[in-house]
């Protein structure tokens, strides 16, 4: 009967072992996060970004990572922008560099919206979200590129 008992015990203790009081939740602006294809004015190449939580969970900002947009993965180019949560948009002006990119490079970003179920896949037809952003970088004055795109699937038929 001890034997039993002894069980039921470990098995019970096992059970409220596993139970954890804090809620697993998201991001503060896991909303607007993710990895995103885009393409300059809609055509052409497709380059990667990704939008991301700062390291506080700021509900007020996030790191956008123009990298892979940039073109050298040996010199990264990201910077913290302003969101809105309410209606998924972000902006920043004279974003100082946080990557490796010498010369003091600064961005700006313009009419950044995020729309939910915005955009499709383009091989798997799957429902995503849609971005769309402005950036001018300070090294080329004047040149604003309006990037537009999708949330990537992860169909390996709408990676690029």
């Amino acid at each position: 009967m001890k034997k039993y008992f002894y069980i039921l015990t470990l098995f019970i203790l096992s059970i409220s072992a596993c139970k954890k009081d804090e809620p697993v939740g998201g991001t503060a602006v896991q909303d607007l996060s993710g990895e995103w294809w885009v393409q300059i004015d809609g055509t052409g190449d497709y380059y990667g970004i990704s939008t991301y939580n700062t390291a506080d969970n700021s509900s007020s900002q996030m790191w956008l990572n123009l990298t892979n947009f940039w073109g050298n993965s040996n010199n990264t180019v990201f910077g913290k922008v302003n969101v809105n949560l309410d209606s998924k948009t972000f902006t920043g002006q004279k974003i100082v560099n946080g990557g490796t990119y010498a010369g003091g490079l600064t961005f700006t970003v313009t009419n950044g919206k995020i729309t939910p179920n915005g955009a499709v896949g383009p091989s798997s037809k799957a429902v995503t979200d849609a971005i769309t952003l402005d950036v001018e970088f300070s090294d080329d004055p004047g040149t604003v590129y309006h990037l537009k795109g999708y949330h990537r699937t992860k169909f390996v038929g709408d990676d690029h």
